[in-house]
């Protein structure tokens, strides 16, 4: 029986700079400033602004989430408080029974309690008084209540709030609008308030087009894709040597090749080729071939795995159609390697467009949108 037993620690070694984990910003966070540029805009040209209404969507692992995080750095930076939830089942009643109270505990206190002075200051120094409350008010509140007495106190203060929203779905299309509405009501009141919302492409393409509320319709719409080339090469290049290591011309020319410009998986070929490169101080072209087959492991089972996993029985079809040509596809051809008209195709087509899985590459052609796609389907 051989018995699996833990390594013992590296002396003096030094962590991976990079952060290839969902959410966490990485260390050289490229390619975003406009979308950021545009949002801090928004809060600082108050009610109403274009872009403090906001929809992001992108594919699994673009930076949905970390763009989120850096929203919530801007509204610090400005004095405005942040509020952050999962669209899971029940958020909306999580907002309204502890995020929500947990801001107005550390805010002022609303008309319907009694309250003691226990402090001074609010949050992000904008003074005044913190207080202890209980309530007075037998009916439980719903969230525009709660929303409107915390934007009350802000707008008293000179700041406002942000409210973020991640992984949005169309299932939970009740919570959505009971929340969006109440935001829209805000608006409507010119109350400093800024909705962000984040998910995958299909998931915003149905929710606007199924009316959840007029007013994510009118939201500004921020779309996540790949980076540029030289904005790889620095996400590659800045954190290694950062953190003291270098790496060599062929090495960095291979990373940026294998990475398809794909954040996520920029991330998580620099962190395998800097554990690859051990007590080395260069990481060499050796290191980075040992991370990429480690690397596309790892995306076959957080990314592709999931994305593949969730078609349905004519969409896997249609990709493993693609999956005969090495680069883009005519969609012509895939239509008849499936046995089906042109026009039949094109309805899978567009769902896949729209699901983000593939895009268009030219007229009558489509290729995978994420890297090493081909390669899941053909090794499935």
């Amino acid at each position: 029986m051989t018995v699996t037993i833990p390594p013992p620690p590296v002396p003096g070694a030094s962590p991976s700079p990079f952060t290839p984990t969902f959410g966490v910003i990485p260390p050289a966070l490229v390619g975003r400033q406009a979308e950021v540029n545009d949002f801090a805009y928004a809060l600082d040209s108050g009610p109403g602004a274009t872009g403090r209404a906001t929809l992001v969507t992108g594919q699994r692992g673009v930076g949905k989430s970390v763009l989120l995080h850096v929203f919530h750095e801007v509204a610090a930076s400005r004095q405005w408080l942040s509020v952050h939830a999962q669209a899971s089942p029940g958020f909306a009643a999580s907002l309204t029974a502890t995020r929500l109270p947990e801001a107005l505990a550390a805010l002022d206190a609303a008309d319907t309690v009694e309250s003691s002075v226990v402090g001074v200051t609010l949050p992000f120094g904008a003074g005044g008084l913190t207080t202890r409350t209980e309530s007075t008010n037998p009916l439980t509140p719903d969230f525009r209540h709660q929303l409107m007495r915390v934007l009350a106190i802000l707008a008293d203060h000179g700041t406002g709030l942000v409210l973020t929203l991640d992984e949005v779905h169309r299932s939970q299309l009740d919570e959505l609008r009971l929340v969006t509405d109440a935001i829209a009501y805000a608006f409507s009141q010119e109350a400093p308030v800024a909705f962000v919302a984040a998910g995958l492409p299909q998931a915003i393409t149905s929710l606007v087009d199924d009316d959840v509320s007029t007013y994510l319709r009118r939201a500004e719409r921020v779309t996540l894709g790949n980076l540029s080339p030289e904005n790889t090469r620095i996400a590659l290049e800045a954190p290694i040597t950062q953190a003291g290591k270098t790496i060599t011309r062929e090495a960095l020319e291979a990373a940026i090749a294998a990475s398809g410009h794909y954040p996520f998986l920029i991330q998580l070929i620099g962190d395998r080729s800097w554990r690859a490169a051990g007590d080395d101080d260069v990481i060499t072209a050796v290191h980075v071939e040992e991370a990429v087959a480690r690397a596309r492991a790892a995306m076959h089972r957080q990314i592709h795995e999931p994305a593949i996993g969730g078609l349905t029985e004519k969409e896997r079809s249609y990709v493993l159609a693609m999956a005969a040509d090495e680069d883009r596809s005519r969609t012509a051809e895939v239509a008849r390697r499936m046995g089906v008209t042109a026009k039949y195709g094109s309805v899978y087509r567009e769902r896949l467009i729209t699901r983000g899985v593939i895009e268009a590459a030219g007229r009558g052609y489509v290729r995978f949108t994420l890297p090493y796609t081909r390669e899941y389907l053909l090794e499935g």
